[in-house]
């Protein structure tokens, strides 16, 4: 697949470039990473020059995972990045500090959501996160998904141990309301 970006009311959601190595090294060095997230750790520029010229453009390539920088519209910096893994529709998403709270994120993951519906025959996203993840949590509650559960993660911890998880999930035809059941945290 070619990558493509996408545009919403505030942001443009584009390729990562060698640019954003240093935001990228920053943002996933933060403590929260650690706690809710299974990428390496500690995060070096290293893996971050890994991800932005191995891991995203080999997803694309392959198309099996579509992966974007987030950025607001007509802007440079990286805010932080949202994908979708095709096999499954599982999507994931994580914003640099100083954009965390402003409703980037409930923004980038509905377009990536309904471009996905459009332009695949994916028909069900999935998402999930480490138990206690609130924000990645009040994400997927926005955006409509409906909670599935707390369950064993399908990606395992950085030691190959496994992660509990909230899980959710969104059909197609399903309407984007937030819906009733989540964890009351």
């Amino acid at each position: 697949m070619t990558p493509f970006a996408l545009e919403t009311a505030r942001l443009t959601l584009d390729q990562l470039t060698d640019a954003g190595v240093d935001d990228v090294a920053r943002y996933c060095a933060e403590p929260v990473f650690e706690r809710f997230m299974v990428t390496p750790w500690p995060y070096t520029r290293n893996d971050a020059v890994g991800f932005i010229e191995g891991y995203a453009p080999k997803g694309w390539t392959t198309d099996r995972e579509w992966t974007w920088a987030i950025r607001e519209r007509g802007e440079s910096a990286l805010l932080g990045v949202v994908s979708v893994r095709l096999e499954g529709g599982m999507v994931g998403y994580w914003l640099g500090s100083p954009y965390r709270g402003r409703g980037i994120l409930p923004e980038a993951l509905e377009a990536v959501i309904d471009t996905t519906f459009a332009r695949t025959d994916v028909d069900r996203m999935r998402w999930e996160c480490t138990v206690g993840n609130v924000a990645s949590m009040r994400v997927a509650q926005k955006c409509g998904f409906r909670f599935t559960g707390e369950q064993t993660g399908r990606i395992p911890n950085r030691d190959g141990s496994p992660i509990q998880c909230w899980t959710g999930e969104m059909l197609r035809t399903d309407d984007r309301t937030p819906k009733e059941g989540w964890p009351a945290v």
